[in-house]
């Protein structure tokens, strides 16, 4: 799997299966704080979030789901929204928690095992939604953490979630989904960096990777890889 690096002042081409490329892909996307948060999606080539099957999985290939176990492994916790654990069937990660924001408390799809260790899941969802929450968990063991609503909407306030994250130490997040969920915490100005993948692919489907941005929102490139299949690998931070 050979990369090359087409905008990044550490490499210039490495092979990620030789023996180092991890730790070279280590180098490449170690988060420059303590406290970091970042988004990572794959896109298609006309914009899309969504593959033909429906889900994300068709768009990715074999070194963005390397770079995707990198990213996870320089996080301190996952954080997805419920929808994604709904439409996509969310794996536990194996190299770090899962935390689900969920309004309603539906969390029907899932598929955390039974025997998860304490600590691994954490949902997080308003007071109302946490009766619904355990129903959907179906025995599965998770920790779930009440949080208030934004107005009358029953809607997670992304500062308060993210806010209820740090405080249980999770300092560097990655949020993985969906892109309601990404673009709200954009909004609220909570985001450091946007890890994106763009598959070599135009997709029939038309979901926006941040879809409803009320406002712009610059960004500076700080690393662009590509591979020999054509995908490219950008790594953007938000700089306002």
């Amino acid at each position: 799997m050979i990369i090359r690096a087409l905008f990044s002042g550490t490499v210039h081409e490495f092979d990620a299966d030789a023996p180092g490329g991890r730790d070279t892909l280590f180098e490449l996307y170690k988060p420059p704080n303590s406290r970091w948060l970042r988004l990572n999606f794959v896109a298609s080539a006309n914009g899309s979030a969504m593959g033909e099957d429906g889900t994300s999985h068709s768009l990715s290939n074999r070194t963005d789901r390397r770079i995707l176990g990198t990213i996870r492994n320089l996080a301190d916790v996952v954080l997805v929204g419920a929808n994604s654990v709904r439409s996509e069937g969310y794996l536990l990660p194996r190299t770090a928690p899962l935390a689900i924001v969920t309004g309603s408390g539906d969390l029907r799809g899932h598929r955390i095992p039974h025997d998860v260790a304490e600590g691994r899941v954490i949902v997080l969802c308003p007071t109302a939604a946490t009766a619904r929450a355990r129903r959907s968990l179906n025995g599965a063991r998770a920790t779930v953490v009440e949080l208030p609503v934004n107005g009358s909407e029953n809607r997670v306030d992304p500062s308060i979630a993210i806010g209820a994250l740090r405080e249980r130490g999770f300092e560097r997040i990655v949020c993985e989904g969906g892109p309601a969920l990404a673009a709200q915490l954009v909004e609220s100005r909570l985001v450091d960096e946007l890890c994106l993948t763009t598959s070599a692919q135009l997709s029939p489907r038309d979901l926006a990777v941040l879809p409803g941005l009320a406002s712009t929102h610059p960004l500076n490139l700080t690393q662009l890889l590509a591979d020999d299949g054509g995908n490219l690998y950008a790594r953007w931070t938000i700089t306002a």
